[in-house]
């Protein structure tokens, strides 16, 4: 095997593809396929990616080792070890692995320097710090997809004009954060907090999708037209009131097909992003979020459905726009903005009382359309005749039921009744003597079953003495227990929340 006629040494920061290409340009071969040709060696590239992502693998090196005619074991520990990065193979991020396989570059580092920054091919860096401009993944002058080519150390593959010669995007504004972090990731250790991590990561999925509530894992980013400039608006989404603010009002535009639920549920992307963030920062921070004394300023929030999984799409939503995404809900997520708890919520939507979403039925993450509940919600009863009923009522969790049971018998007829006007489905209208009737009759649902000692004591709001008191005073009888846990029988208990109903 010969070897290259010109043989150039690593860059401290160059990318592993990018060091390729520069072999390749100075040695007249430009095509990646065509560079590992010359090397000898099949494609390595890194799985879960779509594009060109080389690993840096011992049978790469060797074979480059050959044409260079000088060691490079040290220069591949390096690349190694960058790829093996913890926070880059970290399970708890929505994007699993933050290396992009498209290329990305800042063309003035490029003239300046002649070789691709590693950084630049992360999903979560937008701008160059240097130059303080977005980082380009189409070229500024024929506005094509930047491919793996030789000539992109040059200028650009398709039109042949050198950076040099292009008029450059504008000056962008770099946070506080992104610097930081480009900072930790050009030093030596690689330690980076990986819960602001995960943050950032979420945020750039709630840019890309703005106004739905629902942000899956994304395996990959994909290649995607104006990524930098998405991720530029992940990190104002963090750190910037104004953004906030801007974000918080065009809610009430694009989810005005909700606005009969209620603030709450129009303004839920706002809301349910910051609950999830790991951090306290600035931009969704309560103070600010609140404060609409002072007009914020406009910006545009433009959604892409390259950020929506493939279990999600549906062909029907994409061809409309894919508006119908953003008033998904799951039963978390429902919960979340309802303030209920988890059983509640899972039984606010029990039987047909709303129908899943690709009548996905069974599933933990069941999806449900927001726009269902204007079908369901009816006339009130007379009010002279009914009363308020709040999630919080400790009457359910005393009948070992929940707010959410309720609203669904509701929903479904089995009891006459209907939500608040003021409240949308946070609250509900009925005759007090059916309310009374219906919370007798989910306790005595109850009446086979045997109570956990947490359930009986939650119930009771009383300690665990008191219920040992209660049994050995006759008043409840123990059963069974399992796994070394007390349990309660259920007849018993329900008797004992009669009793003391009558003795009032």
């Amino acid at each position: 095997m010969k070897r290259f006629a010109l043989r150039p040494e690593p860059y401290p920061d160059e990318s592993f593809n990018g060091f390729l290409l520069r072999v390749g340009k100075l040695n007249c071969v430009f095509k990646p396929t065509e560079i590992l040709d010359c090397l000898g060696i099949q494609t390595t590239a890194a799985s879960g990616h779509s594009g060109w992502l080389e690993a840096p693998s011992r049978e790469t090196f060797r074979a480059l080792e050959r044409r260079l005619e000088r060691p490079l074991e040290s220069h591949r520990v390096r690349f190694k070890a960058r790829d093996q990065l913890p926070w880059l193979r970290s399970k708890h991020r929505m994007i699993s692995d933050l290396r992009l396989g498209f290329p990305r570059i800042c063309p003035s580092c490029v003239s300046e320097q002649g070789f691709l920054d590693w950084r630049w091919g992360l999903a979560v860096t937008a701008h160059c710090p240097k130059h303080e401009r977005l980082l380009i993944e189409n070229c500024p002058s024929c506005h094509k997809k930047l491919n793996w080519d030789g000539s992109l150390l040059i200028g650009c593959p398709d039109c042949e004009k050198n950076w040099d010669d292009m008029e450059l995007s504008r000056a962008s504004e770099v946070t506080e954060t992104e610097l930081h972090l480009w900072k930790e990731m050009g030093s030596e250790s690689g330690d980076l907090d990986e819960s602001r991590l995960r943050d950032i990561c979420l945020a750039i999925s709630v840019a890309m999708r703005p106004f739905d509530l629902i942000h899956e894992r994304v395996k990959h980013c994909p290649s995607l037209t104006g990524h930098s400039d998405f991720v530029r608006r992940a990190y104002l989404l963090l750190e910037s009131p104004d953004m906030n603010a801007s974000w918080r009002k065009q809610c009430h535009q694009s989810r005005k097909a909700v606005r009969f639920l209620g603030t709450d549920f129009v303004e839920a992307p706002c809301n349910v992003f910051s609950a999830h963030l790991e951090q306290n920062w600035r931009g969704p921070h309560e103070e600010a979020r609140r404060n609409d004394e002072t007009p914020a300023p406009k910006h545009n929030f433009p959604e892409v459905t390259e950020y929506i999984s493939q279990s999600r799409r549906d062909r029907k939503l994409e061809s409309k726009g894919s508006s119908g995404y953003r008033y998904h809900v799951t039963v978390q997520s429902f919960a979340e903005i309802t303030g209920m708890s988890m059983e509640s919520a899972q039984d606010f939507f029990r039987g047909d009382a709303l129908i899943a979403h690709k009548n996905v039925r069974f599933s933990r993450r069941r999806r449900f359309d927001l726009r269902q509940f204007r079908g369901v919600m009816r006339a009130l009863p007379d009010p002279e005749d009914s009363i308020e009923i709040f999630p919080n009522n400790p009457a359910f969790k005393k009948h070992l039921t929940t707010f959410g049971q309720l609203a669904n018998d509701v929903i479904l007829r089995r009891i006459p009744g209907g939500f608040s006007k003021a409240r949308g489905i946070q609250s509900l209208f009925l005759n007090r003597c059916r309310f009374e009737k219906w919370l007798t009759d989910q306790l005595f649902r109850n009446a086979k079953r045997e109570l956990k000692l947490e359930q009986v004591t939650e119930a009771l709001d009383c300690t665990t003495q008191n219920v040992r008191d209660l049994v050995k005073a006759d008043v409840l009888k123990w059963a069974k227990s399992q796994n070394g846990k007390p349990r309660v029988r259920g007849r018993s208990f329900c008797e004992h929340v009669m009793l003391s109903a009558r003795a009032r």
